[in-house]
């Protein structure tokens, strides 16, 4: 009997890509290429925009719902000048200084003024140093300066989830605002380089904090 005529083997070509995988890529491309620098906060501002920011309750379309309700923003309607320590890690000392000037201009700009500096070996010796601060009556807040480098083990995780804890803590028991300008855990070098600007970030919410907790 004759045998069952042999199959002809078949090439597959390699399958091509999808277009919705060319334009996934291709979107990719070009979210690299932006620009990576931080834009700090303007003045007061709660938006990283030199646009004026307008809430809905704010508008003539939503206000009325809010006729008979108290809203407002924090440090609203108050110019109050507020006095602050600051207390900065000294690693990367370069970095710091640089943190540190912003600290102090980001204050003259809001109408405050840093009273005290403290220097201190790093983020883990920063809480007592902040209590202490706290416990000034000459201040109205703190702001804690530093950068927690990435680090080939978790030791920085571990350092910013301890004191960022203790810093609130702190906060509530002695109703004092405490500002966190500490960059990462886990920022680079280059990160950290774009993000000088996160001390005058927590000066500004620190003063803006402090003249709500002083308003009768």
């Amino acid at each position: 009997t004759l045998g069952a005529p042999a199959r002809v083997a078949q090439t597959r070509r390699p399958a091509k890509p999808a277009r919705h995988s060319r334009i996934v890529a291709r979107a990719a491309d070009e979210r690299a290429k932006l620009p990576k620098e931080y834009t700090f906060h303007s003045p007061g501002s709660v938006q990283e925009t030199d646009d004026a920011v307008v809430f809905a309750h704010q508008t003539p379309e939503e206000a009325g719902k809010w006729k008979d309700s108290s809203v407002f923003h924090v440090g609203d309607g108050s110019s109050d000048p507020i006095r602050l320590g600051v207390v900065i890690g000294e690693f990367h000392n370069r970095l710091m200084d640089r943190m540190l000037e912003d600290a102090r201009v980001s204050a003259a700009a809001m109408g405050g003024t840093i009273d005290q500096v403290v220097w201190v070996p790093g983020t883990y010796e920063a809480p007592l140093v902040v209590e202490r601060m706290l416990e000034d009556d000459a201040l109205d807040a703190v702001c804690v300066v530093g950068y927690i480098e990435k680090g080939s083990t978790l030791h920085g995780q571990e350092m910013g989830a301890t004191c960022s804890l203790i810093f609130k803590q702190l906060e509530l028991e002695y109703g004092k605002p405490v500002g966190m300008g500490i960059i990462g855990p886990g920022a680079t070098a280059e990160q950290a380089e774009g993000r000088v600007a996160y001390a005058g970030n927590a000066i500004r919410a620190s003063i803006r904090m402090a003249r709500y907790m002083a308003k009768k």
